[in-house]
């Protein structure tokens, strides 16, 4: 079983939620990483869509050894406007990783881009 999560938003190491501490606790926290896509404001969270071009990244955090019962609690959090996919993201250090990351699965057309691509500097 794929033990990995890539995160990009309200999950990402050090944000101040009970699910996001509840995988940093329970979790090993890997280092950040970056996955190709655009990133979206959908309210006080976002949302990841696929890339509409080379430059469109993504950045995130990555999580390993999550649990069976970790990822029913992280696709409860994440509810129905998400679709928990295998995805390859690029650590740090430039190796690849096969991960599992929520996807956005709702129209994008009328949310705001966030073209720096990084929640944590760019939610504002």
């Amino acid at each position: 079983m794929l033990d990995r999560l890539f995160v990009y938003g309200t999950l990402r190491l050090g944000s101040k939620n009970e699910y996001a501490e509840l995988l940093a606790r329970q979790a090993q926290y890997l280092g950040p990483a970056k996955i190709a896509g655009r990133l979206y404001r959908v309210a006080h969270y976002p949302g990841l869509a696929p890339p509409e071009s080379n430059a469109d990244v993504v950045n995130g955090d990555v999580f390993a050894g999550v649990s069976e019962q970790l990822f029913k609690q992280m696709d409860e959090y994440e509810g129905a406007e998400y679709s928990r996919r295998i995805t390859e993201v690029k650590m740090e250090d430039g190796t690849t990783l096969t991960t599992y990351c929520y996807h956005y699965v709702l129209p994008t057309a009328q949310l705001q881009w966030i073209q720096s691509g990084d929640w944590l500097r760019g939610a504002g």
